[in-house]
């Protein structure tokens, strides 16, 4: 009887354990994406293969759902019915098709997105504006993998995500809001001001314009370099103490507008390279940084300078751009070099109309394409084709400014004089390319102002607030991925580098204290830095290059 017991048992066993293992093997199913219909001005097909991209990235589950493959699917149009769809699933071989159409009348949007497999068709309908899109897309993909995909995670991004709606300190991100994200707890909305992971300088007695990182002298520390108003500053941490290294006035009255740095002999030596304005012309400086102390190496430039990687190696460049009578900068960009010992504009740089030395980066994408991302005069991301198509606008402002000059508005067959209408430019903040988690999807970390004030008088540029934002093309505009917690004060400048010399790289951000609108003066440069534990980030983002 024992006997009998034993082999009944593990007769049992063996029962329950066969449909375990057979459910263990069982393979991937899949699915398959289709080109959207775009109804709506041509400017807009782009979208079609977008979202065809953009949904292959958000439905794609790793040993659940599988895409087929856009190559399979290269003959199959949008069906014009779920009858269609079907005979479509059915001829490309994918358990699910994922099929719809965007119908654009103006700046308003008619989103439909559907699902066919096995056991019918489920609709996804949306109405929402052109900005609205990405969201709406985000929503519908979730829909599916939590309705039709039955994916655990995505029923439960779905409620994290009413959830957030409810504190704005607990939104992580667009793409998946219960996402952990390790390369710093202040990207997570944990903790204080005194929490790990958050760095803070004593106050500077200056008002900051600017701040670049580097080792300019090459002794394998960083320094810290800062414009002012007419100065430049050198400091160092040291010990834990912020030092004071030299202090430089290389333009008398002339006002310093942005400040890069970059080897411009090759002799492993960074330049420090400073555009400045006086008396409505360009008026540009490169210094270098020598036994602790800032010397000049080149006076009076005529021409405003900065450093951009270009396409297609994507290195360092110094580019270039001459004043008009105007002062209006809207004459092209060129590459610098240095010929007869005068530094002089070289090779132009192909941009989009509005373009200037200030207001541009390059933003690589799959396959050896770019994006060229432009900030507008109102403070809003432009994303260009290397064609100089416009692809899309974000809703949102960044990159802005306060620092920026007097362009006289003369309007053309009116006989109206240079400085009958004053208008002023403000130089958009720099726009960071990177790939910090890893994952080879190019980021773009740009400041966010956030002020009620502005919002409403356009030349009030005393922002009390900003935020770091990390935003990614996903093919139909620019996504958020991640950003700091609300950063107190006006932010004049950010960047990644070692800021403290302890082999960690941080992401640093420059700011202008903001004591009120009666105490502008007293306003004071401080330094948050936030330590990037990048060793942690590898697969923590699951989304594929667009």
């Amino acid at each position: 009887m024992a006997c009998f017991r034993i082999l009944a048992a593990v007769f049992t066993a063996l029962i329950l354990a066969i449909p375990m293992s057979a459910r263990a093997q069982e393979p991937a199913k899949t699915f398959a994406v289709v080109p959207f219909s775009i109804n709506g001005p041509d400017k807009y097909a782009y979208l079609s293969r977008g979202i065809q991209e953009m949904m292959i990235s958000r439905l794609t589950w790793e040993n659940h759902f599988q895409h087929i493959g856009k190559d399979k699917l290269s003959e199959t149009k949008t069906p014009a019915s779920d009858t269609l769809a079907e005979a479509a699933r059915a001829s490309v071989g994918s358990d699910y098709l994922v099929w719809g159409s965007v119908t654009i009348l103006g700046d308003q949007c008619s989103v439909d997105v559907r699902t066919t497999g096995p056991d019918g068709t489920w609709p996804e309908s949306d109405q929402t504006t052109i900005s609205g899109l990405i969201p709406s897309l985000e929503k519908a993909s979730k829909a599916i993998n939590a309705r039709v995909f039955k994916r655990p995670e995505a029923t439960a991004t779905v409620e994290t995500k009413q959830t957030n709606r409810m504190n704005p300190e607990l939104i992580h991100n667009e793409t998946n809001p219960t996402e952990e994200f390790y390369i710093n707890p202040q990207f997570r909305y944990q903790g204080g001001s005194e929490t790990p992971g958050l760095w803070r300088s004593p106050s500077l007695p200056f008002v900051s314009r600017g701040m670049i990182v580097g080792d300019p002298d090459n002794d394998g520390v960083n320094e810290m370099f800062f414009i002012a108003e007419n100065t430049v500053y050198a400091y160092r941490v040291a010990d834990g103490k912020f030092d004071k290294l030299s202090e430089i006035n290389p333009g008398g009255r002339t006002e310093l507008l942005t400040i890069d740095l970059l080897d411009l002999d090759r002799d492993g030596n960074q330049e420090i390279i400073i555009s400045g304005f006086y008396a409505e012309r360009a008026d540009s400086y490169i210094l270098n940084f020598k036994a602790g102390k800032l010397v000049v190496s080149e006076a009076h430039i005529p021409l405003f300078l900065r450093v951009v990687d270009l396409p297609p190696l994507y290195q360092p460049t110094l580019v270039g751009q001459k004043v008009t009578e105007t002062n209006v900068l809207v004459g092209n960009v060129h590459q610098v070099t240095k010929i007869g010992g005068k530094y002089a504009l070289g090779t132009r740089v192909p941009l989009p109309e509005d373009s200037n030395v200030f207001n541009f980066t390059f933003l690589p994408t799959k396959d050896d394409e770019y994006k060229v991302l432009q900030v507008n005069t109102d403070d809003r991301i432009e994303v260009y084709t290397p064609r100089f198509d416009l692809q899309a606008t974000t809703f949102d402002q960044f990159a802005g400014s306060a620092v920026g000059f007097e362009i006289p508005d003369t309007i053309k067959a009116f006989n109206t004089y240079k400085d009958q209408y004053i208008n002023y430019y403000y130089i958009p903040l720099r726009m960071i390319i990177c790939d910090l988690d890893g994952n080879g999807v190019n980021e773009i970390l740009v400041n966010k102002d956030i002020s009620t004030a502005a919002q409403f008088v356009q030349s009030y540029r005393f922002f009390p607030n900003g935020e770091i934002h990390s935003l990614f093309w996903d093919g139909v505009g620019v996504s958020l991925a991640w950003k700091t917690r609300r950063i107190k004060g006006s932010v004049t400048d950010y960047g990644l580098a070692d800021i403290d010399n302890d082999g960690v790289q941080d992401l640093y951000v420059c700011l202008n204290t903001h004591p009120g609108a009666a105490g502008i003066k007293a306003r004071k440069t401080t330094v948050t830095a936030y330590p990037l534990d990048i060793s942690k980030t590898q697969g923590n983002v699951d989304r594929d290059a667009q």
